[in-house]
C-alpha cells in the first residue's frame, strides 16, 4: 500500500485543524471520529468487495469535509464535491481516475435511496452502517433499513432491527410556508445590521461560510451581493446547494449564477421588468448597469448584470430592498429605489421548490 492515505489525512487534518491554535474546527465537534470510522469500514468493505482499499479508504476521509469545513449539512454531499473538485486540482499524487471515484462518491453519498458506482455505494454503505452502530443500533430511517439489511448478509452476521425501526425516524413532508415572506424578514433583519465584509465581523464570516475555500474571503471581496442572497434563502429554508448541477461553471455566490438559474425552463422563476409588474417581499431583484464603474473592477466593467437583492415592499412606484455589497462598497444596507430603474428583472422563487440535484450523475451533471 502507497502512503497517498497517509497524505490525505495530513492534507484533512490541515483543513479542519487551525494551525495558528491547533483546536479542531468549531463546526467539527466529536465528530471526526465519524470520519476515521467510515474511512475504516470503507476499507474493510473494499477488501471484501475486491476494490482499492487504500482508494475507499482516502473516500471515507472526504465524505463530510464539508460539513465539518463549514457547519452546514444540507446538500453536504452535492456541496462537499464540489469543495473536493477545487482541493483536488492541486493534489498530484491521485490519478485523474481516483479524483472522479472520490468526487462520484461524495456527491452521492446523502442519496441512500437510489445506485449508483461500486465506490458510491461502498461509502454509502460504510457512512450507514457507521452511523447506525454509534447510536447503538437504536433508530434508522424506514427507507434505508432495506440497505442496512442487506449490508448484514453481506458481511455473514444477522441483525435483529426492533419492530419500530419499521417506521424509523419520523419522516414527514414539509407543510409549506410562505418561505418568500420569510426570506424578505431575515434579509431586512440581516442587511439592518450594516454588515461588514471583514473578518472581524462574524456575520458576514457565517453568511460566506457555505464557500469552503480559505480563498473565497478575498474572491468576494467587494462581490459578495449574491453570497448574502444565497444565505438569506437557506435561513428561510429554500434548500439547495451551492451549484445547482456539478456542471454549471458558477455557485450561487455569483449573479450570474442566479440570473441562468432562474432562465431555466424546468425553473422559469424570472419575471422580466416590465413597467405593469410591481414586485412583492421575498422576490429577489437583479439589476442591470447599477454598480459605478469606478466601483467595478475592470474585468467587470463590461458585464451589465451587475447586482442583486432581495425586495422587501413596493409602493408608490418606489420599492424597498435589502442588499449585501451595496454599490461594491462592502457593506450591506436597505435602500429605497425607483421601480424599473435599472432593473434587469425579478426572481420569485416556488414556495415548494424541493432540490433535484440528487437526479444528476457526477460528474457530467446529466440526468439519470
Amino acid at each position: 500500500m502507497s502512503n497517498k492515505l497517509e497524505k490525505v489525512q495530513s492534507y484533512i487534518d490541515r483543513i479542519l485543524i487551525d494551525p495558528s491554535t491547533g483546536k479542531k474546527n468549531p463546526y467539527m465537534g466529536e465528530d471526526y471520529a465519524h470520519l476515521i470510522g467510515v474511512s475504516s469500514f470503507c476499507s474493510f468493505l473494499a477488501f471484501k468487495r475486491k476494490l482499492d482499499p487504500e482508494l475507499a479508504a482516502i473516500i471515507g476521509l472526504f465524505h463530510d469535509i464539508y460539513r465539518f469545513k463549514t457547519g452546514v449539512d444540507n446538500y453536504h454531499g452535492i456541496n462537499g464535491a464540489e469543495m473536493c473538485r477545487v482541493i483536488l486540482r492541486t493534489v498530484g499524487y491521485l490519478s485523474d481516475d481516483e479524483k472522479q471515484k472520490i468526487l462520484s462518491a461524495v456527491y452521492h453519498h446523502s442519496d441512500k435511496a437510489n445506485v449508483h458506482g461500486e465506490y458510491d455505494e461502498l461509502l454509502k454503505d460504510a457512512d450507514l452502517f457507521q452511523s447506525f452502530m454509534k447510536q447503538g443500533g437504536l433508530k434508522i430511517h424506514a427507507f434505508w433499513l432495506s440497505r442496512l439489511k442487506k449490508l448484514s448478509l453481506e458481511l455473514g452476521f444477522s441483525m435483529d432491527f426492533p419492530a419500530e425501526t419499521e417506521n424509523g425516524t419520523l419522516i414527514y413532508k414539509e407543510k409549506i410556508i410562505d418561505k418568500r415572506s420569510i426570506l424578505a424578514d431575515i434579509a431586512e433583519r440581516l442587511a439592518a445590521k450594516s454588515i461588514t465584509g471583514s473578518r472581524d465581523d462574524s456575520v458576514y464570516m457565517n453568511l460566506i461560510r457555505y464557500f469552503p475555500e480559505d480563498s473565497a474571503f478575498d474572491e468576494l471581496k467587494n462581490a459578495w451581493c449574491g453570497a448574502f442572497v444565497y444565505h438569506c434563502c437557506q435561513e428561510a429554508g429554500f434548500r439547495f446547494p451551492i451549484k445547482w448541477k456539478p456542471s454549471d461553471k458558477l455557485r450561487f455566490a455569483s449573479v450570474a449564477a442566479w440570473n441562468t438559474w432562474a432562465h431555466e425552463p424546468e425553473r422559469n422563476y424570472f419575471i422580466q421588468d416590465t413597467e405593469g409588474f410591481i414586485p412583492e417581499g421575498g422576490d429577489i431583484v437583479l439589476y442591470r448597469n447599477s454598480i459605478p464603474p469606478e466601483n467595478k473592477p475592470a474585468e467587470q466593467r463590461n458585464v451589465p448584470i451587475d447586482h442583486i437583492g432581495i425586495v422587501l415592499g413596493s409602493e408608490n412606484g418606489r420599492f424597498t430592498v435589502a442588499e449585501g455589497n451595496v454599490n461594491n462598497k462592502n457593506t450591506s444596507g436597505i435602500l429605497c429605489r425607483p421601480l424599473h430603474e435599472n432593473i434587469e428583472g425579478f426572481i420569485r422563487i416556488d414556495n415548494d421548490l424541493e432540490y433535484d440535484g440528487w437526479k444528476c450523475d457526477w460528474p457530467l451533471g446529466s440526468d439519470r
